[in-house]
């Protein structure tokens, strides 16, 4: 009998609980607050979030928005509620909210979007106010309900369209 290799979609295929908990992640719950509205302890809720973040290979603790944009991006949660205006988001703004959520540790996300790795989080912080985010993780599931990730927002911001470190992105 043929050995079965699993698909990528199998592999990561979320348990009920996971989804429970990465529905929750989408909107940019902290630990204590996810496990609170699903009733569970918060080790076990964190348990969760490193189970979907080891199957979508994302092992840094600082990976958050990184698996929020995993489970959306695998349609396996729907993205949180938005409100409808889309903030009109530069070049550079929409580089750093795909690097953002494409990668989970901070000197990667400078490398992706092009910036000093020192001004990223000042830069996240601004864009995260800009959409009324309440966070850099919910940010990324505003991202996915507006279209700007994911299916929808797949495509990438040129190299040649990138703004430099001294073009201010999300300034």
């Amino acid at each position: 009998m043929p050995v079965k290799i699993p698909t990528a979609a199998e592999l990561t295929q979320l348990t009920p609980a996971e989804k429970r908990v990465a529905e929750v992640l989408v909107t940019g719950a902290s630990n204590i607050q996810g496990a609170r509205d699903l009733g569970m302890s918060s080790s076990t809720y964190a348990g969760h979030l490193g189970s979907i973040g080891r199957k979508f290979q994302i092992t840094s603790r600082t990976g958050r928005p990184a698996r929020a944009h995993a489970v959306l991006a695998s349609g396996q949660v729907a993205p949180p509620p938005a409100p409808a205006r889309i903030p009109e988001f530069t070049l550079g703004e929409r580089r750093l909210l795909r690097a953002l959520a494409e990668h989970p540790e901070t000197y990667e996300i400078a490398r992706a979007a092009r910036v000093a790795e020192a001004e990223v989080r000042p830069w996240i912080k601004a864009l995260v106010a800009k959409a009324g985010a309440d966070n850099d993780t919910h940010l990324v599931g505003l991202g996915h309900a507006w279209g700007l990730l994911g299916a929808r927002g797949s495509e990438s911001v040129s190299s040649d369209d990138a703004p430099s470190e001294t073009d201010g992105a999300a300034r």
